[in-house]
């Protein structure tokens, strides 16, 4: 693993280096009568103090997403520099996501959205394609936010309102999961949470009755909204507990790579009997030395690809090999 990126580490109000990400669908229902219709959730997190921030995007298209950003602005203040995931993490295959995929893959959307941001003074970075680990932290709000939310909603729709409603309540509860404690004081059982960077304190949840027992035939509109919300609750925090009883990790030395070596590109979409092969032709040291991302050259062009996607194939001579690196570092 590497060391944490600048944004992590610097010191900054809440929300001046945003990771930003999608997820979904949700199904939603305009009005009484009307047809139902897809929609996304925009999580942007700060990469400072992991604050979570939701909204919902009734479609996936440019001026929607300008539209979240512009409401995420107008709440959490401009911010300096914005973190989007490249999106080509995602599978082809799943009919889910293919709008989602030629949203994020449309020039014209990143010439948008990049000439938007700039007047705002606004820096927009991208992952290396194929590198999810490298936006970590949003990704784990995302899978936080997205795993339980969708079993406790489900397929069905509800009003953009109930949704707003669910989600902000949801964002509550992400933006008070503890982080560390405030003190060494052993009388002092107050934990630092991300809400304490937004509000100075801790979030408080309006009291409501406990509704898991109750069948939900009998809960009203309002009491119903309350019970996803309690469902989530109980399924999101298990898993964060779960999160926090680390374990402890065997380390192995780092396989030398360098240019020329041949691999194997791991590709989920392959047919049986393909392999998808490269050849290193450009290596990217981070600022520790260590080499995370390379370019590859392949039948079809060039590309990039972290390290964790490509299967190194034994190198005839070492030596050779370190030289190339050697070389390539130089130059």
């Amino acid at each position: 693993m590497g060391d944490l990126p600048t944004a992590r580490v610097t010191v900054s109000r809440p929300f001046l280096r945003t990771g930003v990400d999608y997820f979904g669908p949700i199904y939603v229902r305009p009005a009484p009568r009307r047809p139902v219709v897809k929609a996304y959730v925009a999580i942007f997190i700060c990469m400072c103090t992991k604050a979570v921030h939701l909204e919902l995007a009734t479609d996936l298209s440019t001026d929607k997403f300008l539209q979240a950003l512009r409401r995420f602005v107008s709440r959490r203040d401009r911010c300096a520099e914005m973190f989007p995931d490249n999106g080509t993490n995602f599978v082809e295959a799943l009919n889910k996501l293919q709008d989602f995929l030629k949203l994020l893959r449309n020039s014209k959307h990143h010439d948008i959205v990049s000439k938007e941001l700039a007047e705002e003074g606004i820096q927009w970075y991208f992952n290396p394609p194929s590198a999810p680990h490298f936006g970590g932290l949003w990704e784990a709000a995302v899978r936080s936010a997205k795993t339980h939310l969708l079993k406790v909603v489900g397929e069905n729709p509800v009003s953009p309102e109930d949704m707003t409603t669910l989600l902000a309540q949801v964002e509550a509860c992400l933006n008070s999961r503890p982080l560390t404690p405030m003190s060494d004081d052993p009388n002092d059982l107050q934990p630092l949470t991300p809400a304490h960077s937004l509000v100075g304190e801790s979030l408080q949840a309006l009291p409501e009755p406990n509704l898991e027992d109750l069948p939900t035939n009998r809960l009203n509109h309002w009491q119903l909204m309350q019970r996803k919300l309690q469902d989530f609750w109980r399924r999101w925090r298990r898993e964060f507990l779960c999160q926090q009883q680390g374990r402890a990790k065997r380390w192995k030395p780092a396989v030398p790579i360098g240019i020329g070596q041949l691999v194997i590109i791991q590709d989920d979409n392959q047919p049986p009997m393909r392999w998808k092969m490269g050849r290193i032709i450009q290596v990217h040291p981070g600022g520790d030395g260590t080499i995370r991302v390379v370019t590859l050259k392949t039948v079809s062009g060039t590309l990039m690809r972290p390290v964790e996607k490509i299967c190194i194939l034994p190198f005839a001579d070492n030596t050779e090999l370190q030289d190339a690196t050697a070389d390539s570092h130089q130059s």
